[in-house]
C-alpha cells in the first residue's frame, strides 16, 4: 500500500476544516484535505446558505406588503429555486479544489478512515501525518419511530439524508416532521411561505 506524508492532515472540508487548513498550510505546514463530498461542507451547499437564500424572497414580498403605496411582488418559485442553484454553485466545488491545490494543498475525494497513530486510510492509499485534525461534521439521524417510513421525513439534504438540497420540486404540503434548529428552522419558514403564495397556481 502506497504511503504520502503531511506535516497535517485534516478530515471534513467544512467551516472547520477549511478554516484548520488554511491556518495550517499558512505557516508552512505540507497539509491534505480528505472530503467525501463537496468542499465547503453541508453550511455552503445545504444550510446556512441555500436556506437563506430560500427566506429572502418571501421576507421581501412580506416586507413590501407592509409598505404604503407599494404592491406586493409575486413569488416564483422556479425562479427562487433557481437562484439558490446558482448561489451554492450547483453543487460544484471544483473551483474550490482548484483553489487548494494551487496552494499547495492537497485534496483527497473519499470517505478517510484512522488506521493507526497518525494514519489515515483512503481508497486504497495510506497518507501518513503528524498530526490528524477531525472536523467531519454529523449527519441528520433518523429516529426509529414507527411509521415514520411510510409517512415520510425530510432533512436539510430533502427527503433521505443523500437527497437534494431543500427539495427542488413544487413547495405544496407533504408529511414532515423535524427538528427547530438553526437550519431546519429558516427552512421551514421559507418553505411554508412559498406554499401559502404558490399552491393556487399549482397544477
Amino acid at each position: 500500500m502506497s504511503a504520502a506524508r503531511y506535516d497535517a492532515l485534516v478530515l471534513g472540508a467544512g467551516p472547520a476544516g477549511e478554516v484548520a487548513v488554511s491556518r495550517l498550510s499558512g505557516q508552512g505546514l505540507k497539509v491534505a484535505l480528505v472530503e467525501r463530498d463537496l468542499v465547503g461542507g453541508e453550511c455552503g451547499y445545504w444550510a446556512c446558505i441555500p436556506s437563506k437564500t430560500l427566506l429572502r424572497p418571501p421576507e421581501a414580498r412580506s416586507e413590501a406588503g407592509r409598505a404604503a403605496g407599494v404592491a406586493a411582488p409575486e413569488l416564483s418559485w422556479p425562479e427562487v429555486a433557481a437562484y439558490r442553484d446558482t448561489m451554492i454553485r450547483h453543487l460544484d466545488d471544483s473551483a474550490q479544489v482548484s483553489g487548494y491545490r494551487e496552494e499547495g494543498v492537497d485534496v483527497f475525494r473519499g470517505e478517510g478512515k484512522i488506521a493507526g497513530p497518525g494514519q489515515v486510510e483512503l481508497d486504497g492509499q495510506m497518507l501518513q501525518t503528524d498530526r490528524i485534525i477531525v472536523a467531519t461534521g454529523s449527519d441528520a439521524s433518523i429516529p426509529p419511530i414507527a411509521g415514520l417510513e411510510d409517512a415520510g421525513y425530510w432533512t436539510n439534504r430533502g427527503d433521505h439524508p443523500r437527497g437534494d438540497p431543500q427539495d427542488r420540486r413544487d413547495p405544496r404540503p407533504r408529511r414532515r416532521g423535524g427538528r427547530a434548529g438553526a437550519v431546519h428552522a429558516p427552512l421551514r419558514r421559507a418553505r411554508d411561505d412559498h406554499r401559502a403564495r404558490s399552491a393556487a397556481a399549482l397544477p
